[in-house]
């Protein structure tokens, strides 16, 4: 089991042993680290922590081999710039990280400092951009209750696995069992490979490739009864580093026009020795924010959807809530926006912008949907720009754009139980997988089983591996 797993264990051993002579592409703590590059295209690292020796050498050469060796060793090691061993080991995948902690106290150090965190972030971004995989939570019912809006009897098993393009299987990379701790889920918030689980009774943090989470501690502030989850959002402050989860809360409704008074609350995630914990920010929020939607986050801003059902005058805008002073604003919808539309967009982020998707005035029939990226948020003077049209029935979440061979390029979008490839220039969509149809790894084994049908929603989200952990950031993440 890895570092950080419940114990350490010595890294996989290669099988053979090195010839007399031979050297190791890198040396370290007495053993070997050989790189190599699978199907995918993403780093493989194998440590050599034994020196292999023939037994049939006598005792003499045996003795000269090991004082060879480990001059060898010594001078290579002496050799090897740190900054080289640095872009060595930020090109490599998380779960090798983990295992070369053990390594040397050195290497420790290394892979747990802060603006080593932060490199080897940026680097799987960027390998994303060019080869993206998602992550993908099937969520089940234990029982049917007839007449619900929205099912409470979900399992509270969480599940992890990672889907690549074209691929009809997917791996599982983390699985919590909760044993009953909630009944009701919607969709997660993701940020800088952590994920934002929230339920009816309480809200998750994970990081799902170092396996970590954290159980943020529950709120006594929500004075509304019923089942109404409460809209939660989750991002990075650009000032100090540390990640926010904020989540709004019923203080009161107005029994003559029904609009409720709302707050929020912010839980600083690994605020130094102390455990996590809800605190009232001081700003009044200006309007509700609509339930069982989770806030988008992006550029230091959480943006949540305003609940317009009673207000009158609707406003034309959506709430902004600053991670780094902690005040509102209200971020205007593009003017082309159908205002009967008010309460059927999506907003989602999509390499580093925020994106609405809805339907404009005046359009045809047909009914287009369009996506409008936010190129400059400024209030009620804030600028979108209408990025792409696309002939799709229902409302989608686009997730990422990738190259084609014809230079327009495609679009993996998500829709229900379906993923699908939207070629942006010939209109044509296809279906890249059914989510349903794909084959599970089972937990615990190498097996994988048609566990989609059983799913009641999927939950779908861009998957970027990282080290940030979710329980302290002791020396935060640099900027």
């Amino acid at each position: 089991m890895p570092c950080g797993g419940g114990g350490c264990r010595r890294p996989a051993m290669r099988s053979r042993g090195l010839n007399r002579g031979a050297k190791a592409p890198l040396v370290a703590a007495g053993g070997a680290l050989t790189l190599s590059r699978c199907r995918h295209g993403e780093m493989v690292a194998t440590f050599d922590s034994r020196a292999g020796i023939n037994p049939c050498i006598s005792l003499g050469e045996r003795r000269l081999l090991c004082d060879t060796r480990k001059k060898q060793k010594k001078a290579q090691t002496t050799e090897l710039p740190e900054e080289l061993v640095f872009e060595i080991l930020i090109r490599l995948p998380v779960k090798s990280l983990r295992r070369f902690k053990c390594v040397s106290k050195a290497w420790r150090t290394t892979i747990s400092d802060p603006s080593f965190i932060r490199s080897h972030l940026q680097f799987s971004a960027s390998r994303w951009e060019k080869h993206p995989s998602l992550l993908i939570t099937p969520h089940t019912l234990d029982r049917v209750v007839q007449g619900e809006n929205w099912p409470t009897t979900f399992s509270s098993n969480i599940r992890f696995y990672q889907w690549q393009q074209g691929a009809s299987k997917v791996r599982l990379v983390h699985g919590r069992d909760f044993d009953g701790e909630f009944s009701s889920v919607c969709c997660f918030a993701h940020c800088d490979g952590l994920v934002l689980v929230p339920t009816d009774t309480k809200v998750y943090l994970f990081n799902p490739a170092t396996r970590d989470v954290v159980t943020l501690p529950e709120t006594s502030r929500d004075m509304m009864e019923g089942d109404v989850n409460l809209p939660v959002g989750f991002g990075r402050d650009p000032r100090t580093g540390m990640y926010k989860v904020v989540r709004s809360f019923f203080r009161s409704i107005d029994p003559e026009t029904g609009i409720y008074d709302m707050g929020m609350e912010v839980c600083t995630i690994g605020s130094g020795s102390r455990a996590p914990c809800w605190r009232e920010v001081a700003a009044d929020q200006p309007y509700p924010v609509a339930g069982w939607i989770t806030a988008q986050s992006i550029n230091g801003g959480v943006y949540f959807v305003i609940d317009t059902s009673c207000l009158k005058p609707r406003p034309h805008g959506i709430l902004r809530f600053s991670l780094a002073d902690e005040t509102f604003s209200v971020t205007r919808l593009p003017d082309e926006l159908d205002p009967e539309e008010f309460e059927s967009y999506n907003l989602d982020v999509m390499h580093g912008e925020l994106c609405l998707i809805g339907r404009r005035v005046g359009h045809s029939e047909e009914r287009p949907l369009t996506i409008w990226a936010l190129v400059e948020d400024d209030g009620p003077r804030s600028l979108w720009e209408p990025r792409y049209t696309m002939y799709v029935t229902d409302l989608c979440h686009p997730i990422a754009l990738i190259p084609s061979s014809g230079g327009g390029g495609v679009m993996v979008i998500w829709l229900t139980n379906k993923l699908y490839y939207y070629d942006l220039q010939s209109n044509e969509l296809t279906v890249a997988s059914e989510l349903e149809s794909l084959r599970f790894q089972r937990r615990r084994s190498r097996t994988f089983e048609s566990a989609g049908k059983d799913a009641y929603f999927f939950n779908v989200i861009p998957y970027t591996e990282s080290l940030v952990p979710v329980t302290s950031l002791d020396g935060q993440l640099g900027h």
